[in-house]
């Protein structure tokens, strides 16, 4: 997510942070329609000041799930299924999973964010990774899971 065009709450990404948030909404409205596909229930806090603060952007639910889980939603996924990892953000949610996602090719990824946090840790001196999740076998590609929507 880029810089915020306001300081002020903003009642959608658009108005906070412009052309990156309504790429943000975008990505987040993606992920709603694939879990629906996928037949899970999803809770959408994109007007919650505290969950959004909190980078909890989706609280999602397969139908035998005990419990819900949150995710942090971003669209940063290149054509070519390349993510950006950025430590600013990991270090910073609150969220269970992130899925990175490309509304325009259909795919996704996620991870769990601790598992990601302590692969960061070990592995990077960088301010952000970028990861090929469906070539590498590096660590970080190893606890992530990619699938393509097929809507």
């Amino acid at each position: 997510m880029g810089t915020r065009l306001t300081e002020k709450w903003t009642d959608t990404l658009d108005e906070a942070f412009g052309a990156t948030g309504t790429k943000g909404r975008l990505g987040e409205e993606f992920l709603l329609k694939v879990f629906d596909s996928w037949g899970w229930d999803s809770i959408h806090y994109d007007n919650d000041y505290q969950k959004q603060i909190d980078g909890i952007d989706i609280e999602f639910k397969k139908p035998e799930w005990f419990k819900y889980y949150s995710c942090d939603v971003k669209n940063n996924m290149n054509e070519y299924g390349t993510i950006y990892v950025h430590e600013k953000w990991l270090f910073k949610i609150k969220s269970d999973r992130v899925f990175h996602v490309n509304p325009d090719t259909g795919w996704l990824c996620w991870y769990g964010v601790d598992a990601m946090r302590n692969i960061y840790t070990n592995d990077n001196a960088r301010d952000y990774m970028t990861i090929t999740a469906s070539q590498s076998q590096s660590a970080q590609s190893r606890i992530i899971t990619r699938t393509k929507y097929r809507g």
